[in-house]
């Protein structure tokens, strides 16, 4: 039903699913027309109501996509919600906006609000309101500013992130990374064995029940870390799937995992209520991120980047795995995989504190000679997990964001072993076999290290001085190759500006100096050369 048949006063229907996968209705009374310009040319202003909603406290994050029905007639689907309010207030996204989705190129402008007039003031406020701006960003929650506010603020009813498999401070950690991206995680539960669901059927065809009023999960990993985001099924045409009625990144062409979701409860809250579930069967990949939507494909599934990992607790000679599936989103790799990384340690550790990490990364994209293996040790005082994961934000960001070509990744593998000992050293002494060096000729050195409460140990070193050295006076530095850390910033940005192909930039991430390394640098003084 086009917006230009539809008047105050009418009634309808809503459908979504309120508990497990069963769809149900909810009635649906229209309060206006809300007309502007850019974004959005239109909202439906509406109030809904029923039994199932007054039980779940009103409108709940996740409902966004619902569709809403006049005579049998597909108008839209719910799409943002008034917070601060009795929840039963909402703003539907109409079908017309959500089909040009179908039609691309499609408008890729970045709003993040938009102000809207309304034809007549809305009388059920503290005093009457003739302004609505809708936001697709995450909402404030900050009370004091929301209750001084004369407008009334619109949030996208999309449900948060949740997240199964990170928990404690990995979920803040993480919940920090994604705030740039307007997303906001919250601890999710396990899956209830005694939900009555036929796994074997469900995975046969889980397709086929997907329609209007679905559940449905945004994922942006699966496996061992599900991390989900619940909205509803509006309109299905074929294997094309309308939902949401507002953008869930905005990112416009995606590739993100889509699967169906079982809904335990609408949780109550004092800002909006949401709803807290799980996902179930990948059913499909989610190819349009825009303004008024998302779409979907079913049967046809993302390129998605595995994960796996496995912590080797030394001392107690248990192993712990991980494996994860990871959505082809660059700008979202690196905090995913640091911190999946960092919850698979705490896992296998069950602690927090000192010991030495020995790590190993392997990354593959598809082309030969994309390929990394990065072996480095790691020791710390106080928390060995976050210490492990040092490099992984750098090594990432040079290999998706190099400067030379595109890198599909195939593959994370990532190894790491530990022990709760804390194995480091330090130089004592350094003895030169003879302190005049020709050039051509070899430095050779003695270096007497102290291990962490163990006997003194002795290393041979040897340098040759390059034959067109001019004569002068040397100093010999040695140091660990962990104490180089501070040039991490330095090699990064040089990284991306002097090599002159990828090749390159993957050989010097792994042939970087290592942690247990002894690194010799002979430092020339000479009125020719001042430093080699």
């Amino acid at each position: 039903m086009p917006v230009s048949e539809i008047s105050p006063g009418m009634k309808g229907i809503g459908k979504t699913v309120f508990h497990g996968t069963q769809i149900e209705t909810f009635q649906v009374d229209i309060i206006d027309i809300v007309k502007g310009e850019g974004g959005i040319s239109h909202f439906i202003l509406a109030n809904l109501s029923g039994d199932k909603i007054k039980e779940g406290g009103g409108i709940s994050e996740g409902m966004s996509g619902s569709p809403v029905y006049i005579d049998d007639r597909l108008i839209g689907a719910v799409s943002y919600a008034w917070e601060m309010s009795e929840h039963n207030l909402f703003l539907v996204t109409p079908i017309q906006e959500m089909l040009e989705i179908f039609n691309l190129p499609y408008n890729n402008s970045q709003t993040i609000s938009q102000e809207y007039k309304i034809n007549n003031s809305l009388c059920f406020t503290r005093e009457k309101a003739n302004k609505i701006i809708v936001k697709n960003s995450v909402k404030n929650n900050n009370f004091s500013e929301l209750a001084d506010r004369e407008e009334i603020i619109f949030y996208p009813v999309v449900s948060p992130i949740i997240i199964n498999g990170i928990k404690g401070r990995t979920l803040e950690r993480l919940s920090s990374s994604l705030k740039k991206f307007n997303l906001m995680p919250i601890q999710g539960i396990g899956f209830n064995e005694n939900i009555d669901i036929n796994f074997q059927e469900v995975g046969e065809r889980p397709s086929n029940k997907i329609e209007a009023g679905s559940a449905i999960g945004i994922q942006l990993t699966r496996g061992d870390v599900n991390i989900t985001s619940i909205g509803t099924v509006t309109y299905r045409e074929g294997d094309k799937v309308l939902a949401l009625g507002h953008p869930f990144l905005k990112k416009g062409e995606v590739s993100f995992l889509l699967s169906e979701v079982y809904i335990y409860h609408s949780l109550p809250n004092m800002v909006m209520p949401f709803k807290l579930g799980t996902p179930l069967n990948l059913v499909g990949k989610i190819v349009q991120d825009r303004e008024a939507g998302i779409l979907a494909i079913l049967n046809s599934y993302p390129r998605i980047i595995p994960l796996k990992i496995q912590v080797t607790n030394i001392n107690t000679e248990l192993s712990y795995q991980t494996g994860v599936q990871i959505i082809n989103d660059y700008d979202l790799l690196e905090p995913l995989v640091s911190n999946i990384t960092v919850q698979a340690i705490d896992n296998a550790l069950d602690r927090i504190g000192l010991g030495t990490a020995q790590v190993e990364i392997e990354i593959k994209g598809e082309r030969e000679g994309q390929e990394l293996f990065r072996k480095n040790m790691y020791c710390s005082s106080d928390d060995i997990a976050i210490q492990a994961i040092t490099e992984m934000p750098e090594i990432i960001d040079l290999i998706v964001n190099n400067y030379f070509e595109m890198v599909n990744l195939t593959e994370i593998n990532i190894d790491i072993k530990i022990d709760n000992k804390k194995k480091i050293g330090k130089i004592e002494e350094i003895v030169l076999e003879d302190s005049s060096i020709k050039p051509g000729d070899y430095l050779e050195a003695k270096i007497k290290i102290r291990p962490f409460r163990e006997e003194l140990i002795e290393k041979a070193m040897t340098i040759q001085i390059p034959s067109d050295t001019p004569p002068g006076e040397a100093l010999l530095m040695v140091n660990g190759g962990g104490e180089l850390d501070n040039q991490q910033e330095e090699f990064v940005d040089s990284g991306k500006q002097d090599y002159k192909s990828l090749e390159e930039v993957l050989k010097d991430i792994s042939d970087r100096p290592k942690g247990n390394q002894i690194i010799g640098e002979v430092i020339i003084y000479s009125d020719e050369l001042t430093s080699e």
